[in-house]
């Protein structure tokens, strides 16, 4: 089953009301131009093709291959972006069947970011949900190697602030900490996933710990006490 397939028996009505999903589902309905790939923008520009190239060779470095196959929607303009549904973020992805990325986004890293979230959830299939928000969010930022909220990695603390102010993002509600594009939530989840996947092997922590999910086991809340 396509992509689109698949959006449109999931989504259900919810493609008519989240323009992301429609345009998941129909790139050309929203002006978007195949580049090839999986790849669509509202304009041909084959930046855009390097840039997707590039954010999929971090992703495999990271895991040792890419799963994940999903649409990239590229928007050059606001307006374009506005029309798929996006708001102030740089980037969005949509589960693991495609990502946006808005003018601000189109660089290697908001790229990888985003596809980061949709590889661990291609990964993860139904375990999705045993995962905490600023846990996907801080792997994202550890993938993508965002010199934002981390040290370089020839570092052997990649933490920018203590972990002690860092760590009470793990018991906030995410989605309220990271409201209006505030970065103080990203640089403490990079901070404790960095922490985290140093202590413990690094990538092959990340591939472990989606084994366990899946076989069924419980968000391992303890490594994180």
């Amino acid at each position: 089953m396509g992509i689109a397939a698949v959006v449109l028996s999931a989504g259900g009505i919810a493609v008519a009301a989240v323009p992301g999903l429609g345009a998941t589902a129909c790139p050309r309905c929203y002006d978007l131009t195949s580049l090839g790939n999986r790849l669509y923008a509202d304009r041909d520009d084959p930046a855009y093709r390097t840039l997707i190239d590039d954010a999929d060779r971090r992703i495999a470095a990271f895991y040792g291959a890419r799963l994940s196959e999903p649409r990239v929607l590229i928007c050059s303009t606001a307006s374009c972006y506005d029309r798929l549904g996006g708001g102030g973020e740089k980037g969005r992805a949509l589960r693991n069947w495609s990502l946006m990325l808005s003018p601000a986004g189109i660089n290697p890293t908001i790229a990888t970011h985003e596809l980061s979230h949709v590889e661990f959830h291609e990964r993860l299939g139904s375990a999705s949900g045993k995962v905490p928000q600023w846990f996907d969010e801080g792997l994202a930022v550890l993938v993508s190697d965002d010199a934002r909220y981390l040290r370089p990695a020839s570092q052997s603390d990649r933490c920018k602030l203590p972990y002690d102010e860092a760590r009470p993002v793990i018991d906030a509600d995410w989605w309220t900490a990271a409201a209006d594009g505030v970065d103080r939530p990203y640089l403490q989840a990079g901070c404790v996933v960095s922490r985290w996947a140093g202590a413990n092997g690094g990538p092959a922590a990340v591939l472990d710990l989606i084994t366990k999910l899946r076989a069924g086991a419980d968000w391992p809340a303890d490594q994180f006490a």
